[in-house]
């Protein structure tokens, strides 16, 4: 989550319109430790919240490794992902 966290942007459409809100994703893994699947498992209710989540989890995929433990197995987690306008700096 910290390299994924270097990629969030909250939209500027979001800001503008005092958008917040959680999205949830649910990603999955291949045992070659590739994205397999990214879905939104609950949305924020905006577009624009849901797919800034989604694009900071496909930027951040090339530089996040795969825990030791994992490596060889396909596995699935879920990560929220939480757009809050106070932590932004207008």
């Amino acid at each position: 989550m910290d390299a994924a966290r270097r990629y969030k942007r909250y939209p500027r459409v979001a800001q503008d319109n005092n958008w917040e809100g959680r999205v949830e994703l649910r990603v999955a893994f291949a045992e070659s430790g590739a994205m397999s699947s990214l879905t939104v498992k609950k949305g924020a209710g905006r577009a624009a919240l849901d797919d800034a989540a989604q694009a900071m989890i496909r930027s951040a995929q090339s530089q996040t490794p795969v825990p030791p433990g994992l490596r060889g197995k396909a596995f699935v987690v879920e990560i929220p992902v939480d757009f809050l306008l106070r932590d932004e700096v207008r």
